[in-house]
């Protein structure tokens, strides 16, 4: 922090009870996890007392997730009223007069930066999340070339926005992920991944791996988006194994915890320890299919999408016994695996399990919101099979499947658009082709 821990001024006293409910409500939130205690949560709430940018930020957030908690189950995005609005004016004031003055510490910029996604996310502006996440993520990258770990068990800023990007890729389709920028955490060929002592840590191993394996499909994003299929250069395929070699050492390090631990773990950390379990499996199909041009390559992993319906099912039962809504989260969201086994499994049964899974999902991770993905999903499901009656995946032919899938949502005008590329019936050819629909 720039200067020391100020008390808070009498007049804003008031304030407190946004502050109260920021740590309550929107840090669980924001995390995501259950039974996890960052250090950086209070970190971020003693610079929010001693920064008033950080101050004016949070408690604008704070202020509109309040509106959104105690809104209806329905509700989905949230309008700012003059309080909200005030106190982003004056965050973005207070951080721009710092700026000039060079005296503002990256740490509470980014903080201050975080806090405007999550403003923006909670309005349905993913555009304007967009934005500031690319400036945070270049505000990192201006920073350092690579990001280091935090101490053990701590969550640093820049892991933060590493996961919130990890979202955006995931998110917005192969076609654009060579357009991301990248923030590349630790290398993670140490023994961090060889041992683990608690699940958290085994969280944190998982997540340089996905990160690892994203800046891998960037590089090689354009073997898929090809006109034409392309042999994968040998290094990509050296890269690639040693990649699935680290998520081996990864399922080996964390089955060995999960014996350790058998009969300890509390009901929160039973649940994380069924996602990480679904995540790792998702993120070896990803790994094994990086390379491959054609679609029908995720036929043979049928076995693995319908093993994954099961865990995903029971995590899905228990968000919606726990009541739990909306979040603006920074963990890596369950309908990522959910939507990646609607659009790539094309075993009719299995796929739309999965998307009636994706609507019962009420939780919102990032960019990801999980009643959009089930009618994209959907959407994708009447492009491929069409009229036809599909009885097994071997029933939809490559050229009539959809590749390279991206998508844009613009949830305040409750659209979305989805472009993907398709074989031509009569020129036999691959085209490119767009949709808009509305919900």
């Amino acid at each position: 922090l720039s200067r020391p821990l100020s008390p808070t001024p009498v007049e804003e006293v008031h304030d407190l009870r946004y502050i109260e409910f920021f740590r309550l409500c929107s840090l669980p939130s924001l995390w995501g996890a259950p039974a996890m205690d960052w250090e950086w949560s209070r970190m971020i709430l003693a610079a929010s007392i001693a920064e008033p940018s950080l101050r004016h930020a949070v408690l604008a957030f704070a202020s509109l997730h309040e509106k959104f908690f105690k809104a209806g189950p329905s509700v989905q995005i949230v309008e700012p009223d003059g309080f909200v609005l005030q106190n982003y004016n004056r965050a973005i004031g207070e951080l721009s007069t710092n700026l000039k003055a060079a005296n503002q510490p990256t740490d509470l910029i980014l903080m201050v930066c975080l806090m405007f996604i999550g403003n923006e996310l909670l309005q349905g502006n993913n555009s304007s999340a967009y934005v500031h996440l690319n400036c945070g993520l270049k505000i990192i990258r201006s920073r350092n070339a690579r990001v280091k770990p935090g101490f053990p068990g701590v969550v640093t800023i820049e892991q933060i926005f590493q996961r919130l990007h990890t979202h955006t890729v995931s998110y917005l389709g192969i076609a654009n992920i060579s357009n991301s920028p990248v923030v590349q955490l630790c290398d993670p060929v140490s023994e961090d991944l060889r041992e683990f002592r608690k699940l958290r840590e085994a969280g944190e191993g998982l997540h340089i791996i996905m990160s690892r394996m994203y800046k891998f499909l960037q590089q090689y994003a354009y073997l898929k988006t090809s006109p034409t299929p392309i042999s994968a250069p040998v290094v990509a395929t050296i890269d690639r194994d040693n990649q699935e070699d680290l998520l081996h050492q990864w399922f080996t390090a964390y089955t060995a915890l999960l014996k350790r631990e058998q009969g300890n773990l509390k009901p929160g950390e039973l649940y994380y320890s069924i996602q990480l379990h679904v995540l790792a499996r998702t993120v070896s199909v990803m790994l094994a299919t990086s390379l491959d041009y054609e679609e029908t390559t995720y036929d043979r992993f049928e076995s693995v999408f319908s093993d994954l319906l099961k865990p995903i099912s029971a995590l899905v039962e228990a968000e919606i016994r726990a009541g739990l809504r909306l979040n603006f989260s920074a963990q890596v969201p369950i309908d990522q695996p959910l939507y990646m086994i609607a659009t790539k499994c094309r075993q009719p049964s299995i796929r739309r399990e999965a998307v009636a899974l994706l609507e019962k999902v009420k939780t919102r991770h990032g960019l990801w919101d999980a009643l959009v993905m089930a009618k994209v999903a959907r959407r994708l499901i009447e492009i491929e099979e069409g009229m036809a009656y599909v009885r097994s995946s071997a029933d939809i032919l490559e050229s009539k499947r959809a590749h390279c899938v991206d998508l844009t949502v613009e949830r305040r005008e409750q659209r979305f658009q989805i472009r993907y590329r398709r074989c031509d019936e009569h020129e036999y050819d691959w085209v490119w082709e767009e949709e808009s629909h509305s919900w």
